[in-house]
């Protein structure tokens, strides 16, 4: 998976009444302690903030521990954001704020092939492209009817155009269109898994330098994890890749893994659409 360098956004806290991602590491005798996960501030949550509830079995089950949270921000005067969670328990409503985040990291993804196609710097990219575009939004909407920067780059294609134009990065502005048209396309996207097996007599050494090498050949989004005994599992979306992309990293380890010494062996297991 692939993460930016730069801040998400170019401002340095959130404003009062945004709903932000989070993420809480550690709960105290009155409060939890956590982190925001686009902007770079430390967080707290008050425990009479989370739940309006007068009798709480378990915190964690109210505010799960290291998982990705949407939140709203009560303060942001200090360094330390405070946040609440008391309106936010409706689950169609907590779907619905979590995919815009979601769309968020997908927007990453789309810079990542950019950089990669336009052998840029993504975070410089990122700065002079997103940081303008988050700029205007901010400045259309209000608050409580902002969309999330993906939504406002596909339905303001001009004023992305002209930033882009006046940039020093317009040759690579056609494929970040292509990109975005994937996603107004009516064909739903579904998640391609593919599964796996590799044996190294080398190690696990020589499974680590395999997986490196693989990975510099990927330019959409992914996840690769392991799965059991000698099986991984290697997962990205249909809007940015397909499962010629998926037998391709397939057959580049299983020739990588051909050449070393010893080998490492490749197997091929099978490719799901979910």
């Amino acid at each position: 998976m692939f993460n930016l360098k730069c801040p998400f956004y170019e401002l340095l806290k959130p404003s009062i009444d945004e709903k932000v991602l989070a993420r809480f590491d550690n709960i105290d005798t009155s409060h939890f302690n956590g982190k925001l996960e686009e902007y770079n501030n430390p967080i707290f949550l008050k425990h009479s903030d989370a739940t309006k509830k007068r009798s709480v079995v378990s915190w964690k089950k109210i505010v799960p521990l290291n998982k990705p949270i949407v939140v709203k921000v009560e303060n942001n005067e200090s360094d330390i954001i405070q946040v609440s969670l008391c309106y936010l328990h409706d689950d169609t409503e907590n779907k619905k704020n979590m995919e815009q985040f979601t769309k968020n990291n997908m927007l990453i993804s789309f810079f990542k092939t950019l950089s990669v196609i336009g052998k840029k710097d993504i975070n410089e990219l990122w700065k002079a492209i997103i940081y303008p575009i988050d700029k205007s939004r901010r400045e259309e909407y209000e608050l409580n009817d902002i969309p999330c920067l993906l939504d406002y780059c596909n339905d303001k294609r001009d004023i992305v155009k002209s930033i882009f134009e006046n940039s020093e990065y317009y040759d690579i502005y056609t494929k970040f269109i292509e990109l975005l048209d994937k996603i107004d396309s009516k064909e739903k996207s579904y998640r391609i898994i593919t599964k796996f097996d590799i044996i190294s007599n080398g190690g696990v050494e020589n499974t680590i330098n395999l997986f490196k090498k693989g990975i510099d050949t990927i330019n959409f989004e992914y996840y690769l994890r392991y799965d059991s005994a000698s099986s991984f599992i290697f997962e990205s979306n249909s809007i940015e890749s397909s499962d010629d992309d998926h037998q391709k990293l397939c057959l580049f380890l299983k020739t990588e893994g051909d050449n070393l010494n010893p080998k490492t062996f490749v197997r091929y297991i099978s490719t799901v659409h979910v």
